[in-house]
C-alpha cells in the first residue's frame, strides 16, 4: 500500500501537466475561430461585430497581429483614440523583426495626422458674428406640406393577374392539347360492340 501513493502523486502531477499543456492549445484554437470570426464580420462591414471577436481572440491568446485588427476595426469606426492605443501597443509587443511593423508605424502617422487635423478647427479662435438687427421684423414662416405621391398604376397594384392568368392559360392550353390530340376511344357510351356478353 507504501508503494502505491508515490505512483498516485506522480500520477496526479502528470495528468495536472498534461491538461496545463492542453489548455493552451484549446486557447489558440479558440482564439484562431474567434479570428476567423472577426475577418468575415470585417470583410461584411460589420467592424462592432468584428472588434469584438477579436478582442475575445486577443483575450485567450495575447496576439500582436490581433491589435492590428483591434487598431482597423476602431479606425473604420472613427475611433482615432483607440486606434492609436492598438498600432502603439502593437508597435510595443511585436518584434523588430516583424514583417508587417513598417506598415503600422506608416497607419500610426496617418491616425496621428488625423487625430490634429480633427482638433485643429477645435482649437481655431471663434468667428466674431454681428448683434442681430434692431428692426424687429418677424421671420417669415414658410409652410412646406409634401404632395401626397401619387397613385401607383393599375399594373403596379394588381400586378399578380399577370402570373396567375398566364397560369390558367398555360393549363387551358396544355388540356386542350392533350385531349385535341388523343385518339377516341371505341368502348366509350353505350357502343354495344364492345360489350361482352360472354360472361
Amino acid at each position: 500500500m507504501v508503494c502505491l501513493r508515490p505512483i498516485g502523486v506522480v500520477l496526479v502531477v502528470l495528468g495536472c501537466a498534461l491538461h496545463a499543456q492542453a489548455q493552451p492549445e484549446d486557447n489558440i484554437s479558440r482564439a484562431r475561430t474567434h479570428f476567423e470570426a472577426g475577418r468575415a464580420l470585417y470583410q461584411l462591414g460589420n467592424y462592432n461585430e468584428a472588434l469584438r471577436e477579436f478582442a475575445a481572440g486577443y483575450q485567450l491568446a495575447p496576439r500582436p497581429q490581433f491589435l492590428l485588427n483591434l487598431g482597423q476595426c476602431y479606425r473604420k469606426l472613427d475611433d482615432l483614440a483607440n486606434a492609436r492605443l492598438m498600432y502603439e501597443r502593437y508597435l510595443k509587443d511585436a518584434p523588430p523583426s516583424d514583417p508587417e511593423r513598417s506598415q503600422a508605424e506608416q497607419i500610426l502617422a496617418e491616425i496621428d495626422k488625423q487625430i490634429s487635423d480633427k482638433q485643429a478647427p477645435a482649437t481655431s479662435p471663434p468667428t466674431v458674428t454681428p448683434p442681430p438687427s434692431t428692426s424687429a421684423q418677424p421671420a417669415a414662416a414658410t409652410l412646406t406640406t409634401t404632395a401626397p405621391p401619387p397613385p401607383k398604376s393599375w399594373i403596379k397594384r394588381n400586378w399578380w393577374i399577370i402570373p396567375v392568368g398566364a397560369v390558367v392559360v398555360g393549363v387551358g392550353v396544355g388540356l386542350g392539347v392533350y385531349y385535341g390530340t388523343r385518339a377516341p376511344d371505341p368502348c366509350s357510351g353505350a357502343n354495344l360492340a364492345c360489350w361482352d356478353l360472354s360472361k
